[in-house]
Order: structure tokens, then C-alpha cells, then sequence
């Protein structure tokens, strides 16, 4: 490669926290592909993709373009790609002598276990966690979060998490989907597998435990909902991430 991709992600005190953007950094260090980051605070977002040339990745309420990250720019093919999935695919198609995200015959599985997971944990969980994103980022993106998100929720940030018994049913139904999740690791003999399609991570479990690192680096190792995770499955959601912890690299770097 004669140049590093350029990652283009969110900072916060904390690095690359991201749900979105953490995966892609799992997958850019599982594949072994040297990159640099580049950090694009809140408001900067759609002027940096109209820069480099990025697609938008969602349709605004209006009907005007929408522009996310994660984003990564390739001196070595001169292509720009937005969105986590489609970046995994150029990313196996680009460089195919590195470790597959996607391996042949698993993406059914792989989109299959991700929409049940996400399609429970997510709306479930989710309420959390945004809530308190605030209190990670700088301040080049702490205000524009903070009056974008209580537009569109139309309360503060703080009226909006979760409290009470309502709190308590979201983190049961988070431990179910979860636990149904890694329920899906076994092979075709039955025998239970690391990762969900077998002994080696795939675009998924990046995807899941780009997750799990939002909800601890955002919410913090002692609060109610990461103790409550390090309880799923008996220990083994955590398990899980830690056994994908040599590809999360350095969050800040």
C-alpha cells in the first residue's frame, strides 16, 4: 500500500467512541491495513464529505442529503466510501488477501443475527446512551449535539433517558436479545464457536462490538447499564469483547 487509508471519524475525550465508526476501526485493524485518522468534529461532518468527495448516507426530513461517518478515503485507489457496511465490502474486494469481513456464504447470517440483535437492543438500549453522549465529546461538537438532538427529541437531553422501572425493562430486553445472539454461535455440529459465524470475527461481530464499546466508553465502566452487561450470558458478553480486544487498536491514535 503506498499510502494509509484515511479513517474519518468523531473525537471525544475518550477517541473514537462511535458505534458507527468503532467498527470500522475493529475491522481496519483485524485486516491489517495500516490508516490514519482523521477527526471531524459535529459540524464539520458534511463540509469534510463534500470535500473528499463522500456519498450521503441518509435523507434528512426535508429531502436534502444527509452525511454520516464513518468515511475512509484510499490514496491506493484514489476511491472515497461512506457507510460501515458498504466500507467492509470495498475493504474485502480492495485487499482480498487479508482476513475476510464478510466470507463467502455468511452475509445472510451475518444481516440475519445483526437485524435481530440490533432490532431489540438497539431501541432498547439506545435511550441510555445518547442521552449522555453529550458529556463525552468536545467542545467543538458538544453544543451542535446538544441542540440537534433536543430539536428533533423536542425535550433536553436529560428529560429523554430512561428512569425507573422503565430503565429496568429495557435492560432485560437488551439481555435478551444479547443472549439470544450468542446463542447463534455454534457450527454445523452444534459446537459452540468464539464468533458468530465460527473461530474467526466477521463484519458482525465488529458491528456488535462496536456497540458494546459505545455503551461502555460513553456510560463508563461503573454505571447501572455496563455492571448490568457484565452480567449477561453469565459473563459471556463481556467475554466476547474482550476475545475481540486485540483489534480495537488505539482509540485515540
Amino acid at each position: 500500500m503506498a499510502s494509509p487509508i484515511i479513517f474519518y471519524s468523531i473525537p471525544s475525550q475518550k477517541g473514537c467512541w462511535s458505534l458507527h465508526t468503532l467498527k470500522i476501526r475493529y475491522a481496519l485493524n483485524y485486516k491489517g491495513l495500516p490508516f490514519r485518522t482523521e477527526w471531524v468534529e459535529y459540524p464539520d461532518i458534511e463540509k469534510k464529505c463534500k470535500e473528499i468527495g463522500a456519498e450521503p448516507t441518509e435523507t434528512k426530513e426535508d429531502g436534502s442529503p444527509l452525511y454520516t461517518l464513518p468515511v475512509i478515503s484510499d490514496p491506493s485507489t484514489g476511491k472515497v466510501i461512506s457507510d460501515g457496511p458498504k466500507i467492509a465490502k470495498y475493504l474485502d474486494e480492495a485487499y482480498p488477501d487479508t482476513p475476510k469481513l464478510w466470507p463467502e456464504g455468511t452475509e445472510a447470517t451475518q444481516k440475519d443475527a445483526m437485524a435481530q440483535l440490533f432490532g431489540k437492543a438497539a431501541p432498547a438500549l439506545r435511550p441510555m446512551v445518547v442521552p449522555c453522549v453529550v458529556h463525552i465529546l468536545g467542545e467543538g461538537s458538544k453544543p451542535y449535539f446538544r441542540a440537534t438532538r433536543e430539536k428533533a427529541l423536542g425535550c433536553t437531553l436529560e428529560e429523554k433517558i430512561p428512569k425507573g422501572e422503565d430503565r429496568k425493562v429495557r435492560l432485560e430486553q437488551g439481555r435478551e436479545a444479547f443472549e439470544a445472539f450468542l446463542g447463534r454461535f455454534k457450527d454445523k455440529g452444534g459446537k459452540e464457536t468464539p464468533f458468530l459465524v465460527g473461530g474467526e470475527p466477521c463484519f458482525a461481530d465488529f458491528s456488535v462490538a462496536g456497540f458494546l464499546q459505545w455503551i461502555r466508553l460513553t456510560l463508563g465502566d461503573e454505571s447501572d447499564v455496563w455492571k448490568a452487561i457484565e452480567g449477561w450470558g453469565n459473563g459471556k458478553v463481556v467475554k466476547y469483547l474482550e476475545d475481540l480486544r486485540k483489534y480495537e487498536g488505539d482509540p485515540r491514535a
